[in-house]
């Protein structure tokens, strides 16, 4: 109902009317089949906060070898266990639906009576069907992010979003260009892990919090010829500066 709600907001406030915005939503639910509401699967809290597991696996001290990297660790243990690093994230989580969750998703393997984390991140989209919670989750925070900026009022800041585009990509290099991102962003937001990570361990006691988040992604447009655009009336050569643009919204 939030992203719902964000979603039609941001349309109207774009120039949709409402009457046509129901219509829309209508014509598109009608198509929608009845099969992909049996894919959603029971989601936990430890689904939702089992990457946070992972922070803490490569960021204190304790669960870290004197090299700096993640310790391999026993399931059960007062210390230096999977079962210790979960009850810090939360003492209410079950840290057997934890563990399960995060080996779906690869981001831990079984070394013998121990586990490692493979990654600092976990792939929702190997984790065994909460990817779909995941997925409406980002989905309702970036419609936040968007409804805020259209809302706020000058002098105050809109929350961070900067986009870079180019209409012109060759298609030859879209498989180049997904590692690249991959490579920057994970770098990027696993920094950005640790850096909220640290704020979050040095709070006041009773200290008010909030959820923060940052994401990255990105998206194509249809496929056009080299081709276009030749033989049309007073068409003029788009110089690399007006191809490459940057926008802030």
């Amino acid at each position: 109902m939030e992203a719902i709600g964000r979603f039609v907001r941001i349309l109207a406030r774009c120039g949709a009317r409402a009457p046509d915005i129901v219509r829309a939503v209508r014509r598109a639910a009608a198509e929608i089949p009845g099969s992909w509401s049996a894919r959603a699967t029971r989601v936990t809290r430890e689904m939702e906060y089992a990457p946070h597991t992972l922070t803490l696996w490569h960021t204190e001290a304790e669960y870290l070898d004197p090299l700096g990297k993640p310790r391999p660790l026993p399931f059960e243990g007062p210390s230096r266990s999977f079962a210790a690093l979960v009850r810090r994230v939360d003492r209410r989580f079950d840290p057997r639906e934890v563990l399960d969750y995060l080996v779906r998703g690869g981001a831990i393997r079984r070394v013998g009576r121990r586990y490692l984390p493979r990654r600092w991140g976990l792939d929702i989209r190997g984790a065994g069907g909460p990817d779909y919670f995941h997925t409406q989750r980002l989905l309702t925070n970036m419609l936040s992010t968007l409804e805020h900026n259209l809302e706020v009022k000058p002098p105050a800041p809109g929350w961070f979003v900067y986009v870079t585009e180019n209409r012109q990509f060759p298609v030859r290099e879209r498989k180049s260009l997904d590692k690249y991102v991959a490579m920057l962003g994970k770098e990027f937001l696993f920094r950005l892990d640790a850096c909220m990570h640290r704020r979050e361990v040095s709070r006041r006691p009773g200290e008010p919090t909030l959820g923060v988040g940052v994401g990255i992604n990105l998206w194509e447009g249809d496929a056009r010829s080299t081709g276009e655009g030749k033989g049309r009336r007073g068409a003029r050569p788009v110089s690399a500066q007006r191809k490459r643009r940057r926008r802030r919204s």
